[in-house]
């Protein structure tokens, strides 16, 4: 094979690997490999992400970024905990390089890693400049008064490299502490009880954009989402359809709305959003 095109190839391959279109190369992270319906027209700057980390060869789980925004809309995934697992150290949260370039490494990575591989991809421009045209970085949320809200959770997975891959700041967005850290929490503590009863559950997490925004140096970071929602699908070991509910909740208030039917979920949705989504395929019914 002649060299340039073995170079395009493994380039190709390397793309569809991490910015993935239609999330080609992630589908497994969603019920009956169908990603939710009604996202796209929200913006122009959605970018499909499945999420890669170190040198792992399979993706951890799907998000779609909103550029503008510099968040995940949402992030799809298959909750997976074990007896006896527990909830890993933070870790420094990861960039996504492939934001700045479809070139660059299709894993997750630290700053100082990505704007060494930007340097080496010989670009021009400034790397960090670069990084935080695509991205929010760490330091926007230095003096926010907002929590890192992980859209997948790391005590969704099992120790170890399921729950770094969720320390990426494409999966995550600005939360109202009390929220982050009470009823939102417990939701999710009460989703994973749920789920030792499934032989398999898909949950799907997301934010609404609000009209506010951190701000750094006068400069508008990161929007500030309105509600949080989460939906799960719940499958019996047969792979059938047994239990499917969803939970909203307003991003200034530590109370949540749970045990809603999909249907209600999208319906409320829809009013806050102003576009019909369907978060499952046939409603996971």
């Amino acid at each position: 094979m002649d060299f340039r095109i073995f170079v395009v190839l493994a380039l190709t391959h390397a793309v569809l690997a991490k910015v993935s279109p239609s999330f080609s190369d992630c589908r497994g992270q969603f019920y009956a490999s169908t990603p939710p319906v009604g996202f796209d027209s929200l913006s122009s700057s959605l970018t499909p992400i499945c999420q890669m980390y170190e040198t792992y060869n399979n993706p951890f789980f799907a998000s779609l970024y909103h550029k503008g925004n510099r968040y995940g809309l949402y992030s799809a995934y298959i909750l997976d905990t074990r007896p006896g697992d527990t909830t890993g150290a933070d870790q420094t949260f990861r960039l996504e390089p492939q934001l700045v370039d479809t070139r660059l490494p299709k894993e997750m990575t630290l700053q100082p890693a990505t704007e060494t591989a930007i340097r080496n991809l010989g670009l021009s421009a400034n790397p960090a400049d670069l990084i935080k045209q695509t991205q929010a970085i760490n330091s926007d949320y230095t003096g926010s008064n907002y929590h890192k809200g992980h859209l997948n959770p790391n005590a969704d997975h099992p120790d170890g490299a399921g729950q770094k891959a969720t320390y990426t700041l494409t999966n995550v967005a600005p939360m109202y502490g009390a929220l982050n850290s009470g009823a939102w929490r417990n939701n999710e503590m009460k989703v994973r009880s749920i789920a030792a009863t499934c032989g398999k559950m898909f949950v799907i997490t997301g934010v609404v954009p609000g009209n506010n925004w951190i701000s750094v140096s006068g400069v508008q970071r990161i929007n500030i989402p309105s509600y949080v929602w989460s939906a799960f699908c719940c499958l019996n070991n047969n792979n059938q359809p047994i239990r499917a509910e969803g939970s909203l909740a307003s991003n200034n208030a530590n109370t949540v709305q749970s045990g809603l039917s999909i249907a209600s979920l999208q319906s409320q949705l829809k009013s806050l959003l102003g576009v019909t989504v369907k978060l499952f395929s046939n409603n996971c019914s």
